[in-house]
């Protein structure tokens, strides 16, 4: 487990993968209700759950909740100390979303730091997503392919989503990235001369 000090709660979950701020279109009529996207778009391999249950299935309902493309109980998955991304952000890149791939579920500690909440050290989770957009669609045309790190957090016994701190975002990237350049080294055979 690492620790991050005095780091401050902020803000944002998968479909944070429009991380840009776009000019935003009118919003559909309340009619229009989203066709929620299909299971073979969310992945979340076994081999990164963790020991408390609780929180693999919390991962898994925010990934459902953000497939179904429902707006209202993606903003209830959120940290009360954060507002989520707005609507017209969350609705187009549900719409530019391809697939979205959980690639580490990290337990990390949070330092005690009382300007930001916490009379005692907190266990959070560090969540990083590989968030493939459509190229065609206005969320996906900057980035098609977007890491988001996002932090688990406890709220009133239940998990709730909160924006990474950047020491933490920066130190999960890294750790994936070491992982992958470990395992793309090319290995060579040993021969008896050696």
């Amino acid at each position: 487990m690492i620790r991050f000090p005095n780091l401050s709660v902020l803000g944002i979950f998968v479909l944070a993968a429009i991380s840009c701020r776009r000019e935003s279109e009118p919003a559909n009529a309340a009619s229009d209700a989203p066709t929620p996207k299909p299971q073979d778009v969310l992945i979340f391999p076994s081999e990164l759950h963790v020991t408390d249950s609780s929180v693999n299935d919390f991962v898994t309902k925010a990934m459902n909740t953000c497939a179904a493309g429902e707006y209202e109980a993606f903003r209830l998955l959120w940290s009360v100390r954060e507002d989520p991304l707005p609507r017209e952000e969350f609705e187009q890149g549900w719409q530019a979303v391809q697939s979205i791939k959980v690639q580490a579920l990290e337990k990390v500690m949070l330092a005690a730091d009382p300007n930001a909440g916490r009379a005692q050290p907190e266990t959070v989770y560090a969540l990083l997503a590989e968030v493939s957009l459509d190229p065609e669609q206005k969320a996906g045309q900057k980035e098609p392919q977007r890491h988001v790190v996002l932090m688990l957090t406890r709220e009133n016994d239940a998990w709730r989503l909160a924006r990474a701190p950047k020491p933490m975002r920066d130190w999960v990237k890294d750790k994936i990235e070491s992982a992958s350049e470990k395992s793309a080294a090319p290995t060579i055979p040993r021969t008896s001369g050696d």
